[in-house]
This record gives C-alpha cells, structure tokens and sequence, in this order.
C-alpha cells in the first residue's frame, strides 16, 4: 500500500537555490520535492551515472577480470613481480568501481 503524503511543508529560498536544488535533483533522478524530503532526512541522493559513465565501469570490470585471471595464471614464485602489480591494479580497480 502506497503511502499517501498529506502534509505540506514550505520554506523560503532564492531564485538561485531552487534553480540549484532542481538542477541537482534531475541529476539523482528525483523531483524536488523527493530530493528535499531525502535531504531534510539525512539521506544523500546520489547522482545517477550517464551511458557514457557506464560503458566506462563496464569497461573497467572487463579489466579487472582480465588482471584476475592474469594474477591466477601467474601466481606462481617466478612471477612474483607480476602478480603482486596486477594486485595493486585489481585493488586500485576495486575502488572505482565500488564508488
């Protein structure tokens, strides 16, 4: 069951704050007022990615699964050097792709 929202709240701000409030609330996805109620909650609406932004994270997982089945291939002693850079770059990988 839908929650119905009856209650109204309102505050005052410049041209220039509610042009900056909508603008960011397009980016996450939301309207306004769903931006401001999450905000005013403690939420942090995140941005939404674009296509290009995507492909990219699409193209650093190929990679990083690539550098993993280097790694395991490579894991050997005589390949130490390799292994432990490709280890760097899968966690460096990690990271952005965690964002």
């Amino acid at each position: 069951m839908e929650v119905r929202r009856s209650e109204k709240i309102t505050f005052r701000c410049t041209a220039l704050e509610k042009a900056a409030l909508s603008e960011q609330a397009a980016r996450c996805g939301l309207s306004t007022s769903e931006y401001c109620r999450s905000l005013s909650l403690g939420g942090r609406p995140r941005e939404r990615y674009t296509e290009e932004e995507r492909e990219l994270f699409r193209d650093i997982a190929r990679l990083k699964g690539t550098l993993q089945r280097l790694n395991n291939y490579f894991g050997g002693r005589q390949y130490r050097e390799v292994f432990e850079e490709n280890r760097a770059l899968i966690t460096e990988l990690q990271k952005i792709l965690s964002r």
